[in-house]
C-alpha cells in the first residue's frame, strides 16, 4: 500500500503520546541544566562569589537549551510519524468495523507495510469472510424457509 501522507490519523492518541514526549524532553533538559549548573556552581564558588558562579553557570547552558529547543520539533515529528504504525491500523480497523455494524459492504482491509499489528488485518479479514458466509447461508435458508412456507399453505 502506499505510504502514508498525513501525519495525524488519530489525534487524540497521537497528540497524547507527543505530549507524553514532551514532557519527557521537558524534565530531562530541566535535570540536564539542573547537573550541568550544579557542577560549574561547585568548580567555580571558589574563585567567584556563590550568585556570580550560579549566574555564569545559567548563561553557560544556553548552547545545551538551544540545541534541545531545535531538536524538539524532530522529537515530536518522528514521535507522531511512529505512532502511525500503530493509530493508522487501529483508525482502520475502528472505520472498519463500523461500516460493518451500519450493514455496509466492505472490502478486505489492508494494512501499510512497516505498520504494527499486520496480523489483526489479517484476523479481520477472517471474520469478515465468516461473517458473509453466514450472512449467505441466512439469507439461503430464509429463501427455503418461504419456499416452504408458501408450499405449505398451497398444499
Amino acid at each position: 500500500m502506499s505510504k502514508r501522507t498525513r501525519i495525524l490519523v488519530d489525534p487524540a492518541v497521537q497528540w497524547s503520546i507527543a505530549g507524553r514526549v514532551l514532557i519527557h524532553w521537558t524534565l530531562f533538559l530541566l535535570c540536564l541544566v539542573a547537573i550541568n549548573v550544579a557542577v560549574r556552581v561547585f568548580a567555580s564558588v571558589v574563585s567567584q562569589p556563590m550568585s556570580e558562579a550560579f549566574a555564569s553557570a545559567l548563561l553557560a547552558q544556553a548552547p545545551i537549551v538551544i540545541v534541545m529547543l531545535v531538536m524538539l520539533p524532530i522529537f515530536l515529528r518522528d514521535t507522531l510519524a511512529l505512532s502511525n504504525r500503530f493509530a493508522g491500523p487501529m483508525y482502520r480497523l475502528r472505520t472498519a468495523f463500523s461500516a460493518v455494524a451500519r450493514g455496509e459492504q466492505i472490502k478486505h482491509i489492508k494494512f501499510r507495510t512497516g505498520d504494527f499489528w499486520l496480523e489483526a488485518a489479517d484476523d479481520f479479514n477472517v471474520v469478515l469472510d465468516e461473517l458473509n458466509s453466514l450472512k449467505e447461508e441466512n439469507k439461503a435458508l430464509k429463501a427455503e424457509n418461504e419456499r416452504i412456507q408458501e408450499e405449505t399453505v398451497a398444499v
